[in-house]
């Protein structure tokens, strides 16, 4: 049961941090949003800066363990990235994640997607040996290609609609085949 309460408190400082700034938020704030005294929030952590690591933390793994799947080795890259982009991108459009977490930090704090960032450019250096004449570095076009999903994310959010079928497929062929 303690943890219950602990991973909601997590989930509910997650919210915020994507609805309002880190600075915004408060012991009190996340008290009031889970209908819990802030006494009860100390039971669990020391402060406000153990609860929002916490919560950046939570972003992180969930983000890690989708660019961690398996695949079997006789998957193409390009139907990883592919199924990989599906996966990040579903992620962003149910939990609200601002897009920006795709390449970096509001805060200029690139450290928390570190882990992610290492291992959507390894996903990218076969295939961009494997292209002919393709001038960016597998960070050059994993950058470009998050930025292009970053953009496309964004729009469907503030159009209120849902991201096409083809979504991957075209992100990648932006980047790909210009």
């Amino acid at each position: 049961m303690k943890e219950s309460i602990k991973n909601k408190i997590i989930e509910k400082a997650r919210d915020l941090l994507f609805k309002t700034s880190e600075d915004d938020i408060t012991m009190n704030l996340i008290a009031k949003e889970l209908g819990i005294t802030a006494p009860t929030l100390y039971h669990y952590f020391k402060g406000k800066d153990e609860l929002i690591a916490a919560a950046q933390a939570l972003v992180t793994d969930e983000i890690n363990s989708i660019v961690s799947l398996k695949y079997p080795p006789s998957i193409p890259v390009e139907m990883k990235i592919l199924t990989t982009t599906g996966q990040i991108a579903e992620y962003f459009m149910k939990t609200n994640v601002p897009p920006h977490y795709l390449i970096g930090d509001p805060k200029d704090r690139p450290e928390i997607l570190k882990g992610f960032m290492e291992k959507f450019i390894a996903m990218f250096e076969s295939y961009v040996k494997s292209k002919k004449n393709f001038k960016l570095s597998p960070q050059h076009a994993m950058f470009r290609y998050l930025a292009l999903m970053a953009a496309e994310i964004l729009n469907c959010k503030n159009n209120g609609t849902k991201l096409p079928e083809d979504f991957s497929e075209i992100i990648f062929g932006l980047v790909f085949n210009n």
